[in-house]
């Protein structure tokens, strides 16, 4: 998308629907086929990958939540659960499609159903490791936006999903 790459620089957080958080840490040229074009290059906990600077995929990549959206995120934690299909197939499909939405708010939205499931009828292993996913990238955007530690972020996080 033109005149996107003006909104992503160098020390700027992103989030990419597979990948998770990461920080931009500079901008690579590659060489691709016959034409030379530059990448921003971003290190998550885990990885580093590339990001076309002309051409990013908005689906799937965002700027790091603002105070506001991470705000209605709290909210959407601390509001009344929804359920999931019953049927386990359905239900995959269902999580699996939301969780490439990589908002904020939908994110807390899965999060807090997912707790909810796993405290009514428990989690089976794809549920489970998408809700500890998914809790550990909130926790994660949490602390970055509110700059604070990912501890102190998780607990804070912890403590709405308890009640």
């Amino acid at each position: 998308m033109p005149g996107k790459s003006d909104t992503f620089a160098k020390g700027d957080w992103v989030v990419h629907t597979y990948y998770g958080i990461g920080q931009i840490i500079g901008i690579e040229k590659k060489q691709i086929d016959d034409e030379k074009l530059s990448y921003f290059k971003v290190k998550s906990e885990n990885s580093v990958f590339f990001i076309p600077v002309e051409n990013i995929d908005i689906e799937r990549v965002r700027p790091i939540s603002s105070e506001y959206k991470l705000k209605k995120a709290i909210k959407i934690l601390k509001s009344p659960a929804e359920s999931f299909e019953d049927d386990h197939t359905l239900r995959k499909r269902q999580i699996t499609e939301l969780m490439t939405d990589s908002s904020i708010e939908t994110t807390a939205a899965v999060i807090r159903d997912l707790t909810n499931q796993r405290q009514g009828n428990g989690l089976n292993d794809h549920e489970d490791k998408a809700l500890e996913k998914l809790t550990h990238q909130m926790a994660t955007e949490w602390a970055i936006t509110q700059d604070i530690d990912f501890q102190d972020a998780f607990n804070k996080l912890s403590a709405i999903l308890e009640k």
